[in-house]
């Protein structure tokens, strides 16, 4: 079971309850233990793909590690600039950004997103003062503000719940 860490270690994401979510197995033909989650397991090409974007390195890893922990396909990048760059080849089906970022801000990224796909989801995050960003949140569709610290299971609970919400609403694409 993973050691618990205080939440300032974690880039303020406590994961002292996303132990209880893992299990302890041990891997075929590896001799070694790995932590699996029921979503872990389902096939990689299904996994929704969330771009996570922070300039923090510490805090952007931790975030994918927890999100690949139950079974999601994560990009990183370091900036806005970097996040363009990815919306590229694919586009996700969910972004979660830090706000105060050099360069452009987490800000003012959702507001390119929107304007490429206004549907997109997005989960702005921050451990600075949460007013303004939590009104921006309030005003602009698809968008969502959490404020640092958080715990992760709560996080990973509004991931889901955000990424649900957001494939009901998505339109059937049929193929011809």
């Amino acid at each position: 079971m993973p050691r618990r860490r205080p939440c300032r270690e974690n880039g303020g994401i406590d994961n002292a309850r996303l132990a209880a979510r893992t299990e302890d197995r041990k891997m075929p033909g590896t001799g070694g233990t790995a932590l699996l989650s029921d979503a872990s397991r389902q096939n990689a090409s299904e996994a929704p793909m969330i771009l996570v974007v922070d300039d923090d390195d510490p805090v952007r890893v931790m975030l994918a590690r927890l999100l690949r922990t139950q079974g999601y396909a994560v990009v990183q990048a370091a900036n806005a600039e970097q996040a363009r760059g990815s919306l590229d080849p694919r586009r996700p089906d969910l972004v979660i950004s830090d706000i105060v970022m050099p360069g452009e801000s987490g800000i003012e990224l959702r507001r390119a997103i929107a304007q490429r796909w206004p549907e997109l989801p997005v989960i702005l995050i921050s451990g600075y003062s949460a007013e303004g960003p939590a009104e921006f949140a309030a005003r602009t569709p698809n968008t969502t503000f959490v404020q640092k610290p958080f715990a992760a299971d709560q996080f990973l609970a509004l991931v889901e719940q955000t990424l649900a919400t957001s494939f009901a609403r998505s339109p059937l694409e049929l193929q011809g």
